[in-house]
């Protein structure tokens, strides 16, 4: 058979023989120069800035491949990122996968010992004094900076958001930590009260040292709030009172 009789369809039909290719003295050059009818010269797998392509193929039932394409899957468009999946080391390099600033939106679940070099966290400077009632909403910040000197005491409820309890965003067996920072004028103002999603109900609050009876004055008072969630709506609160001097 000559070499340019050799297709696709010759060798489903299996009516090439060894005789052939010994006659011809077909070399592994000149089948790599040799087209295959039906599957063309073709570059598969690789990708783009947040894409990966993947190669699908076809075969028949004797495992022969006899269509072959690629598709290109979005990284940005899946909920779950799983990383054994995307490299068998158990690694993903995030830079590599998108260059923009915001690669995930939403919650990212990290199992095991996460080691990174810095971390920011969101901090909402307010324009205003602390006083009233305040809801702190630990969907869109860590930290709420009352810039301004306080006005009167406070108390602070924590909550997911305005529509989304905190008792939602936290698992059982989960902590979560969030700051208020006060700016202090000549009145010692503080903070007389801790909720969690509108009651105090469920809530066990532990002060560091003890529970704070005045602020500071003329300086900035910082009240920091580990949560636990120990059970459906059912928190114990460490706080402490920290006060920064001029």
């Amino acid at each position: 058979m000559p070499l340019s009789r050799i297709t696709s369809q010759s060798i489903q039909d299996e009516t090439i023989i060894p005789a052939d290719i010994l006659d011809y003295s077909i070399t592994s050059s000149q089948l790599s120069n040799t087209s295959i009818e039906g599957l063309p010269d073709r570059k598969f797998g690789g990708g783009t800035s947040g894409t990966v392509i993947v190669p699908t193929f076809t075969t028949d039932n004797a495992g022969r491949i006899i269509t072959a394409a690629n598709q290109t899957l979005s990284l940005t468009s899946f909920g779950t990122v799983d990383v054994t999946a995307l490299a068998s080391s158990g690694k993903v390099n995030v830079a590599s996968l998108q260059s923009n600033a915001s690669i995930f939106t939403s919650t990212l679940n990290v199992t095991g010992t996460t080691s990174i070099a810095q971390a920011k966290e969101k901090v909402t400077v307010t324009g205003t004094g602390a006083g009233g009632a305040i809801n702190f909403d630990a969907l869109t910040q860590a930290v709420a900076y009352y810039n301004s000197s306080s006005t009167s005491n406070f108390t602070v409820n924590v909550r997911g958001n305005s529509g989304t309890s905190l008792n939602t965003v936290m698992n059982t067996g989960e902590s979560l930590t969030v700051v208020v920072v006060s700016t202090q004028g000549a009145s010692s103002f503080y903070l007389t009260g801790i909720t969690v999603d509108g009651t105090a109900t469920g809530v066990t609050t532990r002060w560091a040292t003890q529970s704070p009876t005045a602020g500071g004055t003329s300086g900035i008072d910082a009240y920091t709030l580990t949560i636990i969630k120990t059970a459906s709506a059912t928190f114990t609160v460490l706080a402490a009172q920290t006060k920064f001097v001029a």
